[in-house]
């Protein structure tokens, strides 16, 4: 073969192959959402060689149209070109012209919709007005929200009865009609219950529905919510039958419950720098009884720390919401300087308010058995008492906002049999905020204060200490506390502190995080605050976030350095 047929060949070739590269598209003379709906509507066309262009030309100069007229612009010029050196390079230069904006707007609403509330509302907040472009996406949107607002109150038999847009491209005009027939609101009719277990005392207390009142499908998924959230059922469903209502227009409500078993066991394991490893099991007893009692015991073993805790429930009215429950716990603890053996009993009343704070009264009883340093003593303490506490949370087991607030005031006095009088105050703020896409800050401050003669008359678990996992990282578990003239850890009567974290959303389940933490554990404050900071890696789990953290004791001369391991909620 000589050498002009292998020149011949060698540019047929290379001719072949520019003729089979796919089309790409370079989008000339749009900006913001008109560039970015004119891509997603090119992006859709079929994979396409630069030899085929031709035959695809009007798919292509129909897809820009399609997709300006969706934003209002019925008329653009639109120019398609090549490049003679890269046919494949195909540019669309696109001029939208003037936008097609609302002449007119008429929407009537026909049937019992008319004296609803709630659809003047809505009618007041779409977003269709008159002078503004007409966009379809907009105008479907409003559709929507008119029937979907529709079933949320019970207009089954809604439906529009004119919904006409008449587009003049010549006077760049739209004139949008809808008329809305809502028709009769259906009402709530019987329940009719299925369960396996007698649960009308407790049904009783959670049912907001009344026979004969307006249809809202808020209340059946919050019936439904509030009878998982028991903790009773395995099993809920509520279900509304729209096609066995009456004439007048009464649904029933059919509502199926089925019990957990009798007995439930869990066991699991878990790791913290601060104890090491854990393991913990529970043993419930969800339904003692037709009144909605129940028995938990759990159980919490770590090599430091071994205790066991029983709660016995009983409700009063809502079981959500009202109830009482009787403990009993023993804990065994030796760690570092402490060594306990306590005994714990109490009675709690709580009672939650529809804002989501809970209050707890409690009186407590604990006789405990100790060795703090060189202290050894024992103590019995009568404590009354109350806390209030909320948590928000917005996103779930990755949460984007929520806070987290606790307090606790308890007391005691010689007077009803204690050994010891004291005012005790703690209370904790956590705040979680987004505050860019990815990005969270999470500030933490708690503050502890025990007014009593001398710290020593105090058994250790009332003292207060820091350090570890969960208050001041780059310092060890509970190490942060005044200590005696041979170094041993004694406790405080008062603590702050404070944390301030900052995360970095790399992955789905994956995040970086850098924080510094402050705070002292003291009994008159002249000591110096300690100051831990750092780096740390959050990766998110089904039970969620494990948190892995390199911590410096930046306050001491000889820095310490810790790595914290955690996994549980942010909040």
């Amino acid at each position: 073969m000589n050498n002009s047929v292998c020149g011949l060949l060698a540019i047929l070739l290379v001719s072949l192959s520019a003729s089979a590269e796919e089309v790409s598209f370079r989008l000339q003379g749009l900006k913001g959402e008109l560039r970015d709906n004119t891509r997603i509507y090119l992006d859709q066309l079929p994979p396409m060689d630069a030899e085929q262009l031709p035959r695809f030309r009007k798919d292509i100069q129909q897809a820009v149209i399609t997709s300006l007229q969706a934003l209002g612009y019925y008329e653009p010029d639109i120019e398609i070109t090549t490049s003679e050196k890269r046919p494949s390079r195909v540019t669309v230069t696109v001029k939208p012209g003037e936008p097609v904006r609302i002449r007119t707007l008429n929407i009537v609403l026909q049937g019992a919709a008319t004296t609803d509330p709630q659809f003047a509302l809505l009618l007041s907040q779409l977003a269709l007005h008159e002078n503004e472009v007409f966009k379809h996406d907009v105008y479907e949107r409003a559709k929507a929200s008119l029937l979907s607002l529709g079933l949320a109150r019970g207009y089954f038999d809604a439906e529009f009865k004119l919904h006409q847009v008449l587009v003049y491209p010549e006077d760049k005009a739209a004139d949008v009609n809808l008329l809305f027939d809502s028709g009769p609101r259906y009402r709530f009719g019987e329940l009719v219950l299925d369960s396996d277990r007698p649960v009308h005392r407790i049904l009783d207390s959670l049912i907001e529905i009344e026979p004969g009142e307006p249809y809202l499908a808020s209340k059946v998924s919050s019936l439904s919510r509030s009878l998982s959230a028991t903790g009773y059922f395995r099993r809920v469903d509520v279900q509304p039958n729209v096609s066995e209502a009456d004439e007048a227009h009464l649904i029933p409500l059919y509502v199926t419950l089925r019990a957990k078993s009798d007995n439930e066991v869990e066991v699991g394991v878990g790791f913290s720098t601060d104890e090491g490893p854990r393991f913990s099991s529970s043993w419930d007893k969800p339904w003692i009884n037709s009144l909605g009692h129940s028995l938990q015991t759990n159980i919490k073993l770590s090599e430091p720390k071994q205790d066991i805790t029983v709660i016995y429930k009983i409700p009063r009215g809502n079981p959500l919401n009202h109830y009482y429950t009787v403990q009993g716990g023993y804990q065994l603890l030796n760690q570092d300087d402490t060594e306990s053996e306590r005994t714990v009993a109490s009675v709690h009343r709580f009672d939650k308010d529809p804002d989501g704070w809970t209050r707890d009264v409690f009186l407590r009883s604990e006789y405990e058995i100790f060795t703090q340093g060189k202290q050894e003593g024992e103590s019995f303490l009568l404590i009354p008492g109350f806390s209030y506490s909320r948590t928000r949370v917005r996103g779930g087991l990755d949460p984007e906002w929520g806070d987290a607030q606790t307090a606790t005031l308890e007391f005691s006095e010689p007077w009803w049999s204690s050994d010891t009088r004291f005012v005790r105050l703690f209370a904790r703020t956590k705040w979680l905020r987004t505050v860019m896409e990815g990005q969270r800050l999470i500030a933490r401050a708690e503050q502890g204060a025990v007014w009593v003669d001398e710290v020593y008359d105090l058994p250790p678990s009332l003292r207060f200490f820091l350090g570890g996992d969960m208050t001041v990282r780059g310092f060890s578990y509970q190490s942060i506390t005044p200590v005696d003239e041979n170094g041993d850890r004694l406790g405080a009567k008062y603590a702050t502190a404070l944390s301030l974290e900052y995360d970095y959303k790399v992955a789905e389940k994956w995040r970086l995080a850098t924080f510094v933490d402050t705070g002292t554990a003291t009994n008159d404050y002249s000591e110096d605050w300690k100051v831990g900071t750092g780096v740390g890696v959050r990766w998110q789990t089904p039970v969620g976030p494990v948190r892995l953290d390199l911590a410096f004791g930046v306050s001491e001369d000889e820095v310490p350095m810790r790595i914290h391991f955690t996994l549980g909620p942010d909040l």
